[in-house]
């Protein structure tokens, strides 16, 4: 009996084991994953969608600059040409070649089949157009490089964004749960102190509906944060069993802010990313200028190419012993633009408009970056002050809670005042919430702007 239930055992957990095997997305246990802000976006980097393909396209700029060099480079080609003259063509020569003169007689030329091989080898030689599309190519290269650095500073700034306000909500929720318990508390005591008769039930009532309101209040708030959260892993790239734990704490963040420092210092608009690229599309604007303007230049190529021959009046192709005739030859080919009715002037001058546009349009970024930083300072130090100003509220408005709900319990105060101090604690908390997001936020903001490439 001992040796039947061991086996029973060991067979239950062979099948369990090959269960889990066959479906392992069914009982698999989540990952918990715990992530630094820096970490969450180093992971981002990695597997955020949008940066997979804006690595994507880096790599595609980097295949069509060897596309573009290869154009320049031997090219060869070979070809194979058969035919099967089902009716051979017909041509009329004079009766004196066959005694008739005075007469046409009609002959049939040509075999049967005619078989060729050919190949050929193109060499180009000199391209205006070939070598400014290179360069443009290289460009392009390098301006693909700089949009996947940008792509990764905004997914970086967007995981901060999420990332503190996931945390700025927490903190909320803590305050509002440990409310909620003394709330409760109130509550109860409330009821008692009615059923022997020291207050009016519209008291409770009162007390009561505070805390439903309480409640809705966090039931709505924790199902923001159930967004946020969602958010911020889909940011990130996590699956669907994979969790999040936050290892940094708004304490942190708030510890690195230095106001003097940011507002003191200074923007260099040349360095910014915004500029970096601008300027990156103007020299792509400004190799199309030299693009156009090659289409006045002639473009010389070399070719080889050699071939081999058949006809036959039977299908013989593959004997050996049949004969094949070759023949090679060698040349240049010169293309000379001479006369195109305005058509290359008119695109050389759209072109050279275009480049035109480019230092007017550089101007406005250039003002515009120094006009967005200048009011991204004056909010920074707006939601400085406004953050020391609701953290004081904060602890004043906890304070007067807290004194006026001791003086409820020992009868001093009515209900209306707990509820007129119980609705100030409660805004106090939403603003003082909302200081910290908004503080925190706007250094993001400021530092992208400030930040140097």
């Amino acid at each position: 009996m001992k040796y039947l239930l061991s086996l029973l055992v060991i067979l239950c957990i062979s099948l369990g084991q090959f269960s889990l095997a066959q479906n392992p997305e069914i009982v698999r246990p989540n990952e918990v994953m715990k992530f630094s802000l820096e970490q969450a976006q180093a992971y981002a980097y990695e597997n955020n969608y949008d940066l997979k393909n804006s690595t994507t396209d880096v790599e595609i700029a980097r295949k069509m600059v060897k596309q573009n060099t290869a154009i320049g480079l031997p090219q060869i080609n070979g070809g194979i040409d058969y035919m099967d003259n089902i009716l051979r063509p017909t041509t009329m020569l004079p009766g004196d070649f066959f005694g008739k003169p005075g007469t046409s007689q009609p002959v049939q030329f040509g075999t049967a089949y005619t078989a060729t091989l050919k190949g050929t080898l193109t060499q180009l030689i000199y391209s205006g157009q070939y070598l400014v599309g290179l360069q443009t190519a290289k460009a392009f290269l390098e301006t693909s490089k700089q949009k996947n650095i940008k792509d990764k500073i905004e997914v970086r700034d967007l995981v901060a964004d999420v990332y503190i306000r996931l945390l700025v909500v927490d903190e909320g929720i803590k305050i509002l749960d440990s409310t909620y318990v003394v709330v409760s508390k109130l509550v109860e005591e409330a009821r008692k102190s009615y059923q022997v008769g020291l207050i009016e039930d519209i008291e409770v009532d009162q007390a009561d509906l505070n805390r439903s309101n309480l409640e809705a209040t966090i039931t709505y708030t924790k199902n923001q944060r159930t967004l946020l959260y969602a958010n911020l892993k889909f940011l990130i790239g996590l699956k669907d069993n994979q969790e999040m734990i936050q290892s940094d704490g708004l304490d942190f963040f708030l510890a690195q802010v230095n106001r003097d420092a940011l507002i003191n210092q200074q923007f260099d608009y040349k360095s910014n990313i915004d500029f970096v690229l601008l300027k990156k599309a103007d020299y792509l604007t400004l190799m199309q200028y030299k693009l156009s303007k090659t289409a006045y230049q002639p473009t010389l190529s070399g070719f080889l190419s050699a071939s081999t021959s058949a006809q036959r009046d039977s299908w013989t192709f593959l004997s050996t012993k049949e004969v094949w005739y070759p023949a090679a030859s060698f040349g240049l080919s010169l293309q000379i633009p001479i006369w195109s009715s305005g058509g290359r002037k008119y695109a050389v001058d759209q072109a050279r408009l275009n480049v035109e546009k480019t230092k007017v349009t550089d101007e406005k970024v250039r003002v515009g970056l120094e006009l967005q930083v200048a009011t991204a300072k004056t909010e920074f130090s707006n939601a400085y002050a406004i953050y020391k100003n609701k953290v004081k509220g904060f602890e004043t408005s906890l304070k007067i809670y807290e004194k006026t709900m001791a003086k409820y319990q020992q009868g001093m105060v009515g209900s209306t005042d707990l509820n007129q101090r119980y609705q100030q604690f409660l805004v106090s908390n939403n603003d003082y919430m909302q200081s910290i997001y908004s503080l925190l936020s706007q250094k993001i903001r400021l530092n992208k702007l400030l930040e140097k490439f």
